[in-house]
């Protein structure tokens, strides 16, 4: 059976990080309670809604079923709060692409900046020539 050994100093960071954990943020270091993550969960909920109100049907039927699509998948693995949080992203994103859809772009339109690669012309090698001249010394 192998031995776990800990040296003192590996076991002074550990017993520092701690203290400095419950010090900075004592409530992180102990468990959430339930009233606090129902309030959490309300203050998400209340924050959905009011972003929900701000939709179109349309927009808030699709995010809905998104939301389905997504629970579906993962929802067993999602906690309460969780869920609730991704209420509020899928609701809040879902304006800015409504304002995308609303640009209307043809198939031939060109991209406001193009794409130009930089290239350092002091860089050692630029050209093939230099790449076998180098071979050759070799």
């Amino acid at each position: 059976m192998p031995k776990f050994f800990i040296g003192r100093r590996e076991f002074t960071l550990g017993a520092a990080a701690a203290a400095t954990t419950t010090l900075l943020r004592p409530a992180a270091a102990l468990p959430q309670t339930q009233t606090q993550a129902t309030e959490s969960i309300s203050e998400l909920d209340k924050k959905t809604r009011e972003t929900m109100a701000k939709l179109t049907p349309q927009a808030r039927a699709e995010v809905e079923m998104k939301l389905a699509s997504i629970f579906r998948k993962y929802g067993d693995r999602l906690s309460d709060e969780q869920k609730a949080d991704i209420r509020r992203i899928m609701a809040e994103t879902q304006d800015g692409l409504e304002k995308m859809r609303t640009f209307h772009l043809e198939n031939g339109d060109q991209p406001a900046d193009a794409f130009r690669a930089y290239r350092s012309e002091s860089s050692p090698i630029t050209s093939s020539k230099q790449v076998k001249a180098g071979q050759e010394k070799k």
